[in-house]
């Protein structure tokens, strides 16, 4: 007897499956399980009740009397409050609550990365913060009916204050992966004690002082250079704490470097071509991008030093597939400390070239002038022994871990700070034996040092000097013009910078060396990969 065919339901008219897509399928898994549990958290929701509620009392007041500047502040204070405030301290203990409830794992396998993770995170945050700052915008509109509102300028500054909140839950999300309470707990009330004092001081410009113009006289001042100037760095920063906590959650097999490093190096192109097209009339922009593009070079180059070496096929894969290209960009991009000596080497290489260009076709007059100057030798050794001697620093650590306790220790940031510190207290023993003695000339045995000639710079003989250089030009608070001879060493500026140089580049030809030494286990796992992509491998 055959079975009875299955009954199926009929089907109802006018719906499709297909045809009622979930909004919540277009974006990311993180960003929808985070906005939904932080828009039902009572911070949000009493929050943006209270601030409403003030706002609404401080607008009625303001229709009484507009010309009250104490009611302006207090309309701003109170959408600070929330947006700068409240909200970012949410994603504080983000990331420290996955990793506290051993849930990390179970998102990895869902294919999340650490940076989506991270980065939904945050952006559930900035939603609510975005979120918030609509809801005051009826209330400005009403200020302005009262009179003596500049709606454009104070849209301005609203957004201005909407960033700042960003990017303060964008450094609170990213070290949100620190496991002490105590080291979180100064993090979060550091951040938001500098972000409330931004924006008292933001609010006393506009309104205590009667200076509701304040952004017309900055650009009128600096121009467009000045919002780049803060624009730049401000936005690097968010993004290098975002990636700090990706680092901290993401899986072994996540190249990470290659997002960090392109990202570093397009921040320090956008200062070199800020310092390119500056006119000759603003040095400043010059010097600042200088200035900007070396700490960041510092601050990404310390960060790929201290990368531990990944050789595995899956990491290797993505730039084994493209061949002998691959294979090379992997010299500069592949994680860990050998690719990382590469890429700042040859990106210090470069971004040097440039702005010597730059310093040497446009300065002012010894730093203090209104006009531009051809640098004479103590311009170069100020730049070459002073900072770019910090730059020269950056692989010393590495180079002594390599040949006296790579067996020793395991590399890592405490081991980095170790030596540096040593190698500092060694300049410091040195200045001291030669101050105490008085014989300065004791200080030419420092030169393996590259810091060494910040003390070299010091201790110039009054001769060398021309009617230009004082202490107050160049920046410093060192005793220059003094002509006490037992502060004299009898180098002039000239071997000064030729000294400092060489031994830059010789610390960084070592390390150049010692990497190329450690790419024979990359070597070995990209013959490998390439043998698993053809198909030859298990």
């Amino acid at each position: 007897m055959p079975a009875p065919a299955a009954v199926l339901p009929a089907p109802v008219p006018g719906v499709k499956g297909a045809g009622l897509p979930d909004f919540s399928e277009r974006l990311s898994p993180m960003l929808v399980k985070e906005l939904r549990q932080g828009m039902r958290s009572p911070l949000f929701v009493w929050g943006l009740i209270s601030m409403n509620l003030f706002l609404a009392g401080v607008v009625w007041l303001t229709m009484g009397d507009p010309g009250e500047n104490t009611l302006h502040q207090a309309f701003f204070g109170g959408y600070c409050a929330l947006v700068c405030g409240l909200l970012p301290l949410r994603a504080a203990g983000a990331l420290h609550d996955e990793l506290r409830g051993n849930t990390i794992d179970t998102l990895i396998l869902t294919r999340l990365t650490g940076w989506r993770i991270t980065l939904g995170k945050w952006v559930a945050v900035a939603a609510q913060q975005l979120l918030a700052t609509i809801t005051v915008l009826p209330y400005l509109i009403v200020r302005y009916f009262a009179g003596g509102v500049d709606v454009p300028m104070e849209l301005a500054w609203l957004g201005i204050f909407l960033l700042t909140g960003m990017g303060s839950a964008a450094i609170l999300t990213g070290f949100s992966w620190i496991r002490y309470f105590l080291f979180r707990s100064a993090i979060m009330m550091g951040l938001t004690f500098a972000t409330g004092a931004f924006c008292v001081a933001v609010l006393e410009e506009m309104f205590g002082y009667r200076r509701q113009y304040l952004l017309d006289e900055i650009f009128r001042t600096g121009g467009w250079r000045v919002f780049l100037l803060v624009l730049l760095p401000a936005a690097h920063a968010v993004f290098f704490a975002l990636d700090v906590g990706a680092s901290k959650v993401g899986s072994m097999v996540e190249n990470r470097p290659v997002r960090r490093r392109v990202v570093g190096a397009v921040v320090i192109f956008a200062y070199g071509l800020l310092a390119w097209f500056c006119h000759a009339n603003e040095w400043w922009v010059l010097i600042w991008s200088g200035t900007l593009a070396l700490a960041t070079l510092l601050i990404i180059g310390l960060q790929a030093l201290l990368e531990h070496p990944v050789n595995l096929p899956a990491v290797v894969m993505p730039m084994v597939r493209r061949g002998w290209w691959g294979r090379l960009a992997g010299r500069f991009l592949y994680p860990g400390w050998p690719s990382g000596v590469n890429f700042v080497f040859f990106l210090l290489l470069a971004a040097g070239l440039v702005f010597s260009w730059r310093f040497h076709g446009q300065l002012p007059a010894r730093y203090g002038g209104s006009g531009p100057s051809q640098p004479d030798s103590g311009d170069w050794a100020f730049a070459v022994a002073g900072w770019g001697a910090l730059a020269g620093m950056l692989p010393v650590p590495l180079v002594l871990w390599q040949v006296f306790f790579r067996k020793r220790l395991s590399w890592h940031l405490g081991v980095y700070v170790l030596l540096l510190f040593t190698v500092a207290a060694l300049e410091v023993a040195l200045i001291v034996m030669a101050a105490s003695l008085e014989n300065h000339n004791l200080l030419k045995w420092g030169w393996p040092v590259p810091t060494m000639g910040w003390a070299w710079l010091d201790r110039v003989d009054y001769r060398f000097f021309n009617e230009n250089w004082d202490s107050g030009n160049l920046g410093w608070t060192s005793p220059l013009m003094e002509v006490d001879p037992a502060r004299h060493m009898n180098w002039t500026y000239e071997t000064i910078t030729v000294t400092s140089g060489l031994v830059s580049f010789a610390w960084w030809g070592l390390a150049l060396l010692i990497a190329a030494r450690a790419f024979r286990a990359t070597r070995a796992v990209e013959r490998e990969a390439a043998a698993l992509w053809r198909g030859e491998g298990p």
